[in-house]
Parts: structure tokens; C-alpha cells; sequence
């Protein structure tokens, strides 16, 4: 399995110290989101796109790098299910019969997504 992220905001990030206050200020500012992977625990930003829709295809990207080919997927959102639905018709758009299902972030999950953030779980088979 894998994991993609998208962030709309880094300000969490910032304030623990994982990334530069003042890039976090100019991103969400210039309303860049971060697509990332986690790779053991370390996370690992891939791209850098301005605006949801060029976030949504950078994730599906990601997941194509992953030789995704159509398995079950499970897209988390924080306070997002706008984009999580967009993300969920891009998937079957490639793969109908995917199996894909969305759900809210809780706990810990949802204080580094922050707010529009979108976690995105996927099987490569």
C-alpha cells in the first residue's frame, strides 16, 4: 500500500518546526498546495501546484508512479469532501472499476492534513 498527500496549508508544519515559517506564509498565500508521499514515516514532498484541480491531477500522477492500476483506494479528507469527490471521479475516470471510498480524517490525521487536506491510501496489486 501506499500513501499520497495534498496539503492546502503547511501553518501545522511550520509551528512544529517541519517546515520554514515563511515559505508556509508565501504558500498559502500564492495558494500552492504540496503533493507528498510518507515513505517510513519520513515525508517526502513530490510536487508543488497551484490550485486544487492541479493538485488533484498531480496526486493522480503520483498514484500512476505507484503503478496503481485500478485497486481499492480510500481518500481521507479534512473539512474537503468538495475535492475528495473530484479526486474519486479522476480515479474511476481511469479505472471503473476501482474501488474507491471516502471518509473524514480524525485525530492526528487531521491536525497535520489541516484543514483541505486530502490523504490518499492505495493498493498497487
Amino acid at each position: 500500500t501506499h500513501l499520497v498527500f495534498m496539503l492546502k496549508s503547511l501553518t501545522n508544519l511550520a509551528n512544529n518546526g517541519r517546515v520554514n515559517p515563511a515559505v508556509a506564509k508565501i504558500a498559502g498565500v500564492l495558494n500552492i498546495h504540496v503533493v507528498g508521499i510518507a515513505n517510513e514515516g519520513v515525508l517526502d514532498q513530490r510536487e508543488k501546484a497551484r490550485g486544487a484541480k492541479k493538485a488533484l491531477l498531480a496526486i493522480d500522477k503520483q498514484m500512476k508512479e505507484f503503478n496503481y492500476n485500478g485497486g481499492k483506494v480510500i481518500i481521507d479528507h479534512c473539512f474537503n469532501e468538495k475535492d475528495a469527490l473530484k479526486l474519486k471521479e479522476l480515479i474511476l475516470e481511469g479505472y471503473p472499476s476501482a474501488d474507491v471510498r471516502i471518509a473524514e480524517t480524525r485525530g492526528l490525521c487531521s491536525f497535520y492534513a489541516e484543514s483541505g487536506g486530502l490523504l490518499v491510501g492505495f493498493e498497487d496489486l
